[in-house]
């Protein structure tokens, strides 16, 4: 790796449109508003694909009650319930085990090509997974290879487009327009419940609901390839500013106080600065503890991700219980409470500055809310969509800031300066220890449902939601040091404002 920041070259397609432009001068919001548009694009066909497999669940597994619900052998046996968990455990850890070596590979080499191969590749080991319908495959080896490898691709996505955006965005507002762009994940998610969803309704489609995402993704690949500017450098524009409002505030009073305009000391030439390993990259301030935090919020979340469709259709409501296809409806009303409490989340960071305090205020509203649903949200449709939506938006909020403005911003921090080939790595780490989470989360679901008669139930789902309040309070406990440090921070800035004033 070289050092400094990375200067990618400019894409064929962008270069045509420049010449067509004649000698207009680059327009720094035009360009960062179609980064946004386009990566926002690309991490929604991530997890459009990583949707698939929670959306055939149900209609893998069948129902013995139904003769025209067979399922899909080896699924629809006695342990289907295990297997299944076992495929989203494989899928999983793959995913935080590559994501680690994603990250370095990134760093390494155009982020546009190392985004554009991912795309293809995911696109194309999500395809081979539906395929299994049509080739008339039951092998349960089959399906755990396919989980692993797709697992491991859908690694490169996610270091990559978070390192795009941290290239093209100020850090002041990365958590309002990261917390807008966050909400990639839960269109993703709702769009594979929709297009899968349809798919998914019987045995002799529902290869579909994996070759229709992966069809769509490998076609956004090609305009990734072409049209992805990766830094601002690259179109001839100047690098966003790595310092927010406050702490833009703190360099003016102490340069009032030293009688000097500016703080030149402390700038430093961002070629200077030599590229970042793993273990100095864990051990910057803050990002270990964000990590782990990150291990539970991402259990809580992945385990709605992979099993919210299929607890919904357990459960009575309104005297029924819903159909597959209905059920995975109902779930997309939780991303669509995440998409609001992702934007919120963003907003009060960017106001005041504390990642910290604003994740553990959310993380810990979320408790009472999980118990709140289990008990409650069967007790009509209402109730169950309006108590997900406000679950949703609780549990996504910290989930959506630490993976993106908090990881842009520790990635870009005091300690490195601003170093660009710190970013996809600090990316990687956090974004990888908290897939672990992601991995254990379902697994253990997949346990405490698959004991007993193997059979999924309300009554399971009880233990399930007592595992999701202890992650969540432990994912609040991890961030205490910061959550304080957050606080004083508050009290200082208003008595050097205060100060300030007076003089």
């Amino acid at each position: 790796m070289g050092n400094g920041v990375r200067y990618d070259p400019i894409p064929v397609g962008i270069q045509c449109l420049k010449k067509c432009s004649s000698a207009r001068p680059p327009n720094n919001k035009l360009y960062k508003g179609w980064i946004l548009i386009l990566t926002f694009l690309i991490y929604m066909t991530y997890h459009m694909t990583r949707k698939c497999p929670s959306v055939v669940k149900k209609t893998l597994q069948g129902n013995s009650s139904a003769p025209d619900q067979e399922g899909w052998a080896p699924f629809n046996e006695t342990n289907g319930v295990k297997y299944l968990g076992y495929l989203d455990t494989a899928f999983l850890l793959s995913y935080a085990i590559a994501i680690f070596f994603w990250g370095h590979v990134a760093d390494a080499m155009s982020l546009r090509y190392f985004l554009s191969a991912g795309m293809i590749a995911t696109a194309a080991a999500t395809i081979c997974y539906g395929m299994a319908m049509f080739w008339n495959i039951h092998k349960l080896y089959y399906f755990v290879i396919m989980m692993v490898v797709t697992g491991a691709l859908q690694g490169t996505g996610w270091p990559a487009v978070v390192a795009v955006v941290g290239n093209w965005v100020n850090k002041g507002s990365r958590g309002l327009v990261m917390g807008i762009w966050n909400a990639h994940t839960s269109v993703g998610n709702i769009l594979g419940d929709v297009i899968g969803g349809t798919e998914a309704k019987s045995v002799a489609t529902w290869g579909l609901a994996f070759v229709y995402p992966g069809v769509i993704m490998a076609a956004l690949s090609i305009v990734v390839f072409f049209f992805l500017p990766t830094t601002p450098q690259a179109v001839g524009l100047p690098a966003p500013s790595q310092t927010n409002r406050d702490e833009d505030e703190e360099r003016l009073i102490r340069s009032i106080q030293r009688g000097t305009e500016s703080d030149d000391e402390d700038e430093v030439d961002p070629n200077s600065i030599p590229s970042i390993g793993f273990f100095k990259a864990l051990f910057l301030p803050g990002v270990l503890e964000f990590s782990i935090s990150l291990f539970f919020a991402k259990l809580v979340c992945y385990t709605f991700l992979f099993c919210l469709p299929e607890y919904v259709s357990t459960i009575v409501i309104d005297g029924k219980q819903p159909k597959n296809d209905v059920a995975n409806k109902i779930s997309s009303f939780y991303d669509f409470g995440g998409i609001l409490g992702s934007i919120i989340c963003g907003l009060l960071a960017d106001r005041t500055g504390c990642n910290a305090l604003v994740c553990v205020i959310f993380q810990v509203a979320s408790v009472p809310l999980l118990l709140v649903y289990y008990v409650y949200g069967n007790a009509s449709m209402a109730a169950q969509i309006c108590i997900m939506s406000i679950l949703g938006f609780f549990s996504n909020g910290p989930y959506a800031l630490i993976t993106t403005a908090v990881s842009a911003d520790l990635g870009t921090q005091e300690a490195i300066r601003g170093s660009a080939q710190a970013l996809a790595t600090v990316s990687a780490i956090i974004d990888g220890v908290g897939s672990i989470g992601a991995a254990i989360g379902p697994y253990l679901t997949s346990l405490i449902l698959g004991s007993g008669d193997g059979e999924a139930s309300y009554d399971k789902y009880k233990n399930v939601f007592i595992m999701l309040m202890t992650a969540s309070i432990i994912s609040a406990l991890c961030l205490s040091r910061i959550f304080v440090k957050d606080i004083m921070t508050l009290r200082h800035r208003r008595r050097r404002r205060a100060s300030f004033t007076y003089l």
